[in-house]
Parts: structure tokens; sequence; C-alpha cells
């Protein structure tokens, strides 16, 4: 089966490519850039911190790649070995396959990066997609995940379906719906330059996913073992925050969850509170 193109056209995906390498000549240093080979293809791994550390996965959002997490690892490197992955299908150096979000593919492929790296045990960040894909993982593997930090994060509570409607909008639409779905994701938080032209060409030539995330069963969050943080802000555009954490509440055994209010899908700052339950011990 031929496989669908992620982008609307090549010269847009190097525009795309173009900009996120010009964030990745600014990484934090010392760090390294590397490729791993899983069944579904070449992954993109970011490095950086001491390889002798406690390992932490930094997984992202849809539409984007770890460029998001280029503040985080300058404080997280400090204390731990930090690998930020690209998410395959995503517009990101990972191979463009798309597999299905059933049949475990997204946990086959994340355990495909562990073993290459010869991780056994690791704590992982997620981020919308990001923190399904962590969660999907620290479901089917408990024993191998040492924290699970979720941020805004999906599977959990469906998607609103008012923003659904909006997004498909604004596909179609000019730049006021473009605008006001900016509005609605950002909340109150400037953008700067350089997320909104990178948002832009996202608009332009990227086609994201438009197959829907499965929601977990209480049975299944009920599997998680692990010390869970879950941060959600209170007028997230996508996910109820406040169901999702007490979904969280009621059915993951250690958990601590923060509702921020008058915050939207994206998170800032939150570097410290992430450390802080690194470091504890949750007993």
């Amino acid at each position: 089966m031929r496989k669908k193109p992620i982008y609307r056209s090549l010269s847009g995906k190097q525009q795309i490519l173009d900009f996120y390498s010009g964030i990745l000549e600014n990484w934090k240093k010392p760090s390294e850039q590397h490729f791993i080979d899983t069944r579904f293809g070449k992954t993109f791994v970011i490095e950086s911190g001491s390889g002798t550390a406690h390992p932490v996965i930094l997984l992202h959002g849809s539409s984007s790649n770890s460029a998001m997490w280029m503040a985080d690892t300058m404080a997280l490197s400090e204390n731990y070995r930090v690998l930020a992955i690209d998410i395959i299908g995503e517009c990101g150096l990972s191979n463009e396959s798309r597999p299905p979000f059933s049949n475990n593919n997204y946990y086959l492929w994340l355990t495909d990066i562990l073993n290459c790296l010869k991780i056994a045990r690791v704590s992982i960040i997620g981020c919308s997609l990001g923190g399904w894909i962590a969660t999907e993982f620290a479901i089917r593997v408990p024993g191998r995940v040492e924290k699970l930090i979720l941020m805004a994060t999906a599977g959990i509570t469906p998607v609103k379906t008012k923003t659904l409607l909006l997004i498909m909008l604004a596909s179609i639409a000019g730049h006021h719906s473009f605008n006001k779905i900016n509005k609605m994701v950002y909340g109150d938080i400037e953008i700067d330059t350089k997320a909104m032209e990178f948002a832009l060409l996202i608009k332009g030539q990227y086609i994201p996913r438009n197959d829907m995330l499965p929601l977990f069963k209480d049975s299944e969050l009920g599997r998680i073992g692990s010390p869970t943080l879950f941060i959600g802000g209170e007028n997230d555009c996508f996910y109820n925050s406040r169901a999702t954490a007490t979904r969280i509440k009621t059915n993951v055994k250690k958990n601590e969850v923060i509702v921020l209010p008058s915050t939207g899908h994206v998170l800032i700052d939150q570097t410290v509170r992430i450390m802080n339950f690194l470091k504890s011990g949750h007993e």
C-alpha cells in the first residue's frame, strides 16, 4: 500500500525541516542527535545530559516536533539523561509512517527505541499525543516506567467537538479563523515570532492526522503502576482537564493532578514542578 504524504508539497516539507534544523543548531550543548532503527522506520533522538544518569524521555504533541522541549532539556539534563524523540508521522525528522493508533503500534515503536538504547526502566514526559503514547506504554509494561508525567494529555477524555469543528473550518478559511484557533490553543500566552512562524508553516504545508486517538478504559488506567503526575489547563480547548484529572485520581493508584487556572492547551513554565516530581519519593 502506498504511504500517504504528510506534507502538501516537497517544497513545503523542506521549508518545515529547514526551520526545524535552524532550531536544532541552537540546541543546548553538549547534546547528541542521532537516528534509531525501529520496525516503523528511523526515529530521530536528541540526547542531552550524562549517559549514566536516570533516563527521561520527552514525547511532543501532534503537528509538532522535539523543538518544543528545548528549554526544558536545559534544566532536566543537569540531573538526567534526557532523550527528546520525534514521533513518527509528525513534522520532525523521524520516518513519515503513520501506523494505526490501535494494535499496540506505538507501544512497540517506543519499545524498539528503549531496547536499542539498552534502557530497562525510564521516566516519560508526554504532551497531548505524546501523553497518549506514554500512557499506552505505562499500561502495557508498567514495570519499565519509573515516573509518568502527562501534560494536557490525550486519551483520557474525548476531544471537544467544538474545537474539531473550528479546526475543520480553519483548514479552509482564512487568517481570521487561524488566529482564532491559535488564541484557543495558547490562551493568554503571548505567542513569540518563531512560534507563530512555525504555526503558519504547519497550517500551510503539513497534513495533520485526522484519525481519533482511542480512549483508555478504567481497567487499563488501573494497570499503571508508576507515580503519575497530570498537569492540564482549566481552559484547554481540546480536552476537559478537570474530567481528565478525575479519571486519573479515580483509576491510577499513585497520582498527583494539577489543573492550572486561566490556562489553555499550551503549558509553559512547568519545568520546576516536573523536576520536583521526578526527584520525589512518592512512597
